[in-house]
């Protein structure tokens, strides 16, 4: 609503660099007066310019240029789309695999995208600008996972900062502030005020603080409530009365939207997926800058028994530890006593690192301190990660992971296995060890029953 408001004053680019770089001075003249030190190192910037780059000056000059002709309601109802993108992306990417519930939400979220569209028409027919809003919503999606991991890493207000001033700066040679003075009124000011205030400064702040206590898909789901009010006040401050396809769409979108919420929960990785499986991998992990052409690792495979609570429960904690400790690449192995082997029971990237695979050459000193002695394992740097307990190093030098962290799960004074994180050089010290142990223990009645599920191995 404010931004069409402002949108009578200023042309799309200018209200873009205009919205971000105002909020970047006020969180920067926050994070002055509350004597907040900078937290972004240098291995984040290339993340950070991501963030900045999708969630901010793209989402933002799709928006503006979008809503110069559709409606602020219907705007908020396409924006709903991004968790379906989102899932989308896991689909062909994370090979992540749901429910029938999920794919028939999909489905009717997809179709009620499609009835907004179609019927957002004027005398001239078919209205392109709503799609640059499906476009903004997708950036969304690819800016919710990017984002992430940062937060193990950056306070959540020092992001916005980062992501504000990253999109002002990126749109400011776009921006030509052509305007007259005579075209400026109060309801301008007040537009402006509400953007960057509002929407921006206190909006992403918010919300980045509930991200970085949540997961993407908890907090993504706070975006259900906007299509709702934006109707409500664009109905009754701006006069723009819904029309039925924007009703009957919006609808839903909004129920295939919690259908496939709701179903999120009992995703399963299933292998190879459409692309992943088509042609060399294609990777946005949650928690990684997207990569091209990543090998699948070769190696001998085990059968493994694993049930749909099994992975829903690994994945659960696997996702929460990486966001905590901080992970390019997260797994989680199964030792196996009668053949003295790990096998590999989770996988961020099992597009790269399968399920089932089983590392057989451990090293004696990691043998020593991880089996028998039960203390966990860092190395960052200094070779540690070529260690014989890291048999793909070549995959691990492809992904640039220098650094790792095993940490080691037992219970009453057994070896079951070990939770592992992987990420650049210099990622980790000891209190990410720290970190990363109290996780372990949650990881015990799984592996215990994925011990009792598996069959005998041939030794």
């Amino acid at each position: 609503m404010a931004t069409r408001e402002a949108l009578t004053v200023l042309a799309p680019q200018d209200l873009t660099t205009l919205r971000y770089l105002g909020g970047a001075l006020i969180l920067g003249l926050y994070l002055l007066a509350t004597k907040q030190g900078l937290s972004l190192k240098r291995r984040d910037m290339p993340r950070m310019l991501a963030v900045g780059a999708c969630g901010y000056a793209g989402y933002g000059l799709l928006i503006g240029l979008g809503q110069t002709t559709v409606p602020a309601g219907t705007t908020s109802l396409l924006l709903n789309i991004s968790p379906v993108f989102a899932f989308i992306l896991g689909y062909f990417v994370l090979v992540e695999r749901t429910t029938a519930l999920g794919y028939l939400g999909m489905l009717v979220a997809v179709l009620g995208v499609v009835t907004i569209t179609l019927g957002d028409t004027n005398a001239t027919g078919f209205n392109g600008n709503a799609l640059l809003i499906v476009g903004a919503a997708l950036l969304l999606s690819i800016f919710l996972i990017v984002q992430q991991p940062l937060f193990a890493r950056v306070p959540p207000v020092e992001i916005v900062f980062w992501g504000c001033a990253v999109g002002g700066l990126a749109t400011l040679p776009l921006a030509t502030f052509q305007t007259t003075s005579a075209n400026i009124s109060a309801s301008f000011w007040v537009a402006i005020v509400v953007l960057v205030v509002l929407s921006t400064v206190l909006g992403y702040s918010f919300w980045n603080v509930t991200l970085a206590r949540t997961s993407v898909a908890e907090g993504g789901s706070l975006l259900l409530v906007v299509p709702i009010i934006s109707v409500l006040l664009g109905w009754l401050v701006l006069g723009e009365v819904p029309t039925v396809a924007a009703i009957i769409g919006g609808s839903a979108a909004l129920v295939g939207v919690v259908m496939l919420s709701r179903a999120t929960s009992r995703r399963e990785q299933a292998g190879p997926g459409l692309l992943t499986g088509a042609i060399p991998v294609i990777g946005v992990l949650t928690g990684a800058i997207p990569l091209i052409g990543l090998p699948l690792v070769r190696e001998d495979r085990a059968d493994l028994t694993v049930t749909a609570d099994d992975i829903d429960d690994l994945h659960e904690i696997a996702t929460e530890a990486a966001q905590a400790v901080g992970s390019q690449l997260v797994t989680v192995s199964l030792w196996r006593p009668d053949s003295a082997d790990l096998v590999r029971v989770y996988s961020s990237r099992p597009h790269v690192y399968q399920v089932g695979g089983i590392s057989t050459d451990l090293g004696g000193d990691w043998l020593q301190q991880c089996v028998l002695d039960q203390r966990s394992y860092l190395a960052d740097g200094g070779g540690g990660i070529h260690a014989d307990a890291f048999e793909h190093s070549d995959g691990l030098d492809s992904l640039e992971l220098a650094a790792a962290v095993n940490a080691v799960v037992a219970d009453e004074g057994e070896f079951l296995g070990c939770i592992n994180f992987l990420d650049a050089e210099g990622a980790y010290s000891e209190a990410s060890l720290a970190v990363a142990d109290q996780f372990a223990p949650r990881l015990i009645p799984v592996l215990r029953h994925l011990r009792m599920e598996q069959p005998e191995p041939v030794v």
